[in-house]
């Protein structure tokens, strides 16, 4: 009986531990300036001055914030 509650608990756990890297997978990033979700960061090093290509504009600090 011990051995039976001990493989269901363990297999509620692998179960649960495996979700979030089912179906889809955010990074969970968004873009400050225009709302938009993202992938990876989207500032750029431009003319020594740093640049969000979705907003285009010249911004002081990096404009990109983790969702949650």
């Amino acid at each position: 009986m011990i051995r039976f509650i001990s493989i269901a608990v363990l297999s509620l756990v692998l179960a649960g531990s495996a979700t979030p890297w089912s179906g889809e997978s955010k990074s969970g990033l968004i873009c400050t300036l225009t709302g938009k979700e993202i992938r990876a960061c989207c500032c750029q090093l431009k003319d020594g001055q740093l640049y969000c290509p979705l907003a285009n504009k010249t911004i002081q600090t990096c404009c990109c914030k983790s969702e949650g």
